[in-house]
């Protein structure tokens, strides 16, 4: 049909061929310009995905949490209950909008914060300020020293406050976001080994290694210091100090967001309140940055689950006075941040991103045989007479006994497992719900395609231990089931690959 069309108007063809070159000639310079301008453009004013990028605006507060005098205790098996106050605690937020998108980090002074309370206060921070669940993280630090915002071991919550803590973290949110100004921030990350110790070692023979379920385990937590029966440890350690500093566009400092790998510095007295050395870092930030009194030092605890500041060989000197190695340990994080700090480069444009969604992952459940040697042991007993002291004690068994007919009576199949990842500009920041193994933090710096990267634990929720699966072959406290500790074998494997796809969707 063409070829007979071509035949029958060849004056009409040949004045269409003349004129083609004319037309692409037009249709190129047109549209390959406005390309060209668009790329340009693109490059100049927006980011490497070539989208337009906006001034970002950060901002901080804090908010005293610090209890009354009475309030329980929750960081040992049994309660303390407070008779003094060392130093008072906080709820943190830092916030960030880049025009388009805003979130708030949150890191709490406390030993943990479950999942339901964290519900309910994204609920009310969704009510009042705007913000979707995914928009807000919230974490506790894990210090042993806080008031009990929920049961631990056999601990009981003070009730009226954790009712108070969802209306506190929801002001601190209010106010950070109330101080949002044009900022620029800057990621980085420096070794600080000195303080880091694996708290479950091999030990050699002779040394005792039943555990409260009559079995015999082959690493033990926490031995004694200076023990002749110490081995080596059983995992490694992650030594990075990683942080995220914020400034105003004229240098006036708004926050820094730390993270560490240890436990918790472990030299407060019982039955005193204090931040330990989560709240020295802030002080010493700072101090040494000549801040103002608006700027907020921010410490969140990273995969610490088989990590402490124990000097388990007697090599370190730590002083042996309360809060003395909580202040060297504050400092020397303090100070490596601030060594970093001067190398470090602020971008004031950085697009923000970010990831949420609960994954239901299986829980362990007691056998027959362990429920029916719980009910053996708890029939009659005095639980007045229980202690903490040794792992090994008759006292270790009932509570663990306890725990195992809580297990076998309220128990799900299936726990939901909030996992969240933020990206703002070149770095980004993970969040699990439990209390992780370096050796998974490590291997999440290394799968994530961020320049930097770090892991807060025990963030949106606490649902216990998540050891690797090998380390259940090799028993310890960790691993022994309890209301802590009730995650499957192949949690740890099932949570860090999900949080992987998270880390590389908000890149």
């Amino acid at each position: 049909m063409f070829c007979k069309q071509v035949l029958k108007y060849p004056k009409r063809v040949s004045l269409f061929f003349d004129g083609l070159p004319i037309f692409i000639n037009n249709f190129c310079m047109k549209y390959i310009s406005c390309f060209i301008f668009w790329v340009f453009s693109s490059f100049v004013f927006g980011d490497g995905n070539l989208q337009a990028q906006s001034q970002l605006r950060a901002g901080a507060a804090r908010v005293n949490i610090t209890p009354s005098l009475g309030t329980a205790i929750n960081g040992d098996f049994l309660p303390y209950y407070t008779t003094s106050i060392h130093d008072s605690i906080y709820a943190k937020a830092l916030a960030f909008d880049d025009g388009k998108k805003r979130f708030v980090f949150v890191v709490v002074d406390c030993m943990a914060i479950d999942i339901l309370l964290i519900r309910q206060t994204k609920k009310l921070i969704k009510e009042r300020l705007g913000l979707l669940p995914d928009q807000v993280m919230v974490a506790s630090t894990h210090a042993h020293s806080c008031g009990a915002v929920r049961g631990a071991g056999v601990c009981q919550p003070d009730m009226a406050y954790r009712n108070a803590m969802p209306e506190k973290i929801s002001k601190a949110v209010r106010m950070a976001l109330k101080n949002m100004q044009p900022a620029k921030i800057a990621w980085g990350n420096i070794d600080v080994p000195q303080h880091l110790s694996c708290r479950r070692w091999y030990m050699k023979p002779g040394f005792p290694m039943a555990n409260p379920f009559g079995t015999i385990d082959k690493v033990w937590m926490n031995p004694p210091l200076g023990s002749e029966f110490l081995d080596k440890p059983a995992s490694p350690t992650d030594p990075q100090v990683s942080y995220l500093a914020v400034k105003s566009l004229n240098d006036k400092w708004i926050s820094v967001l730390g993270n560490y790998s240890i436990h918790y510095a472990a030299d407060v007295p019982e039955n005193t309140i204090s931040a330990d050395y989560f709240g020295v870092v802030h002080d010493q930030l700072k101090a040494q940055l000549g801040a103002g009194d608006d700027f907020i030092g921010i410490m969140s605890n990273g995969t610490s689950g088989d990590v402490n500041t124990f000097d388990f060989k007697l090599e370190r000197n730590y002083p042996t006075e309360p809060y003395g190695k909580s202040t060297l340990i504050g400092k020397d994080v303090a100070d490596a941040i601030i060594k970093n700090l001067s190398k470090a480069k602020f971008n004031s444009k950085a697009s923000i991103n970010f990831a949420f969604k609960d994954i239901d992952v299986l829980n362990r459940q007691p056998s027959k045989e362990d429920v029916a040697r719980a009910k053996k042991l708890v029939s009659g007993l005095d639980f007045g007479s229980l202690t903490s002291r040794d792992k090994a004690s008759a006292s270790i068994m009932n509570i663990y006994a306890i725990h195992t007919l809580e297990l076998n009576e309220y128990q799900e199949k299936y726990t939901s497992i909030p996992l969240q990842a933020v990206s703002i500009g070149e770095g980004t920041i993970g969040a699990i719900p439990c209390e992780v193994f370096s050796e998974t933090g490590l291997k999440l710096k290394k799968q994530a395609p961020s320049k930097y990267y770090f892991t807060i634990g025990l963030a949106n929720g606490e649902e216990g231990y998540i050891p690797p699966a090998d380390q259940f072959k090799l028993g310890g406290y960790e691993t022994w089931l309890c209301n802590s500790s009730h995650l499957a074998e192949n949690a740890e494997e099932t949570i860090r690959t999900k949080l992987v796809e998270f880390i590389k969707e908000v890149q």
